[in-house]
């Protein structure tokens, strides 16, 4: 029982992470910009929220200290994200090579502050590790009460902006503005829609939802390591996205069908046939990569993403 219980609470976190986490790109690549960089959003959130988490002294009330982590989480990655805004609207510069480089500067930046951070005589160099053993208390409950069966609060939030999402994109002004943007910016600028201000908002939106999915990865333990980043869960996301069809009910069934795999590779020693095939553990480690390599190969071409995707706009050339 109780196994089959952690399978599901680890089910549940990471459909939630990556959901949240594509849906966060959904807006950017509907705009027209390429969410390559889901990875680095998922890793400064994470780095941000981490940092609170690690500095924030206990007098401080758990409720409120748990507002201010995710506000924090949130708003760094969101801020983070205009990095990508200014380089491929402001100057044009190539949205996948930008992406790239946000991915490695925030792993970059989170291990060499952390480092600074954590440094003591004892340890003059410091380490890229953060303990935040208190909010791991603050963010988890044991599932139905059974002891080392945990549920994060964070992923009701999460789910919660499923549906709203759904509802932004198919039944608003700015849904319909979006997906223009991103299929024929030249029409939606004859129109006076702002191309450049809508496509900033929209990437914007998705450093704000891959921070809270950074923070949700980072806060199902007790420490986490952040010379890994994100763990590659942002370039899982992005598949996730891709095999979705850009589609917010898609998108969150090809979660499921991610995390099936991602849960397994954590759960397999506690699945008793598993463990004794004697496979090794690293093989169920690249089980979701390799999964989605298969997946992507069979369907990215049925896929047509929005149009005028990763095409820099020029109004001059209209």
């Amino acid at each position: 029982m109780i196994v089959v219980l952690s399978i599901v609470s680890f089910l549940i976190a990471y459909v939630a992470i990556l959901s949240i986490s594509a849906l966060g790109g959904m807006f950017s690549e509907k705009s027209g910009t390429v969410a390559l960089s889901l990875e680095g959003y998922m890793t400064f959130g994470a780095f941000i929220g981490g940092v609170m988490m690690y500095v924030l002294p206990s007098t401080i009330p758990n409720a409120v200290a748990a507002i201010i982590v995710i506000l924090s989480s949130i708003l760094g990655a969101g801020l983070y994200s205009l990095l990508l805004a200014l380089a491929c609207i402001k100057f044009k510069a190539n949205q996948t090579l930008a992406g790239t480089a946000l991915n490695i500067l925030s792993t970059a930046i989170a291990v060499v502050l952390i480092k600074q951070l954590t440094r003591t005589e004892a340890l003059p160099v410091g380490n890229s590790r953060l303990n935040f053993t208190r909010f791991y208390e603050i963010f988890n409950i044991n599932l139905f009460g059974i002891q080392g069966v945990s549920f994060n609060w964070l992923i009701l939030i999460a789910l919660v902006l499923i549906p709203i999402v759904y509802l932004i994109i198919y039944k608003t002004r700015y849904g319909l503005r979006l997906a223009s943007c991103g299929e024929n910016p030249s029409s939606a600028d004859s129109l006076g829609i702002n191309v450049n201000k809508t496509r900033c908002i929209g990437i914007f939106i998705s450093g704000l939802f891959a921070g809270l999915g950074g923070l949700l990865l980072i806060t199902m333990n007790a420490e986490w390591e952040f010379a890994n980043g994100a763990n590659g869960f942002g370039f899982l996301a992005l598949a996730v996205l891709i095999f979705g069809q850009w589609k917010p009910l898609y998108i969150f069934l090809g979660a499921f069908v991610f995390s099936i795999f991602k849960t397994l590779s954590v759960i397999y020693p506690s699945i008793d046939f598993l463990a004794n095939l004697g496979i090794s553990s690293y093989f169920y480690l690249a089980l979701p990569y390799i999964v989605c390599l298969i997946v992507l190969i069979f369907t990215s071409k049925k896929n047509v993403g929005p149009k005028a995707l990763g095409e820099p706009y020029n109004k001059g050339k209209r």
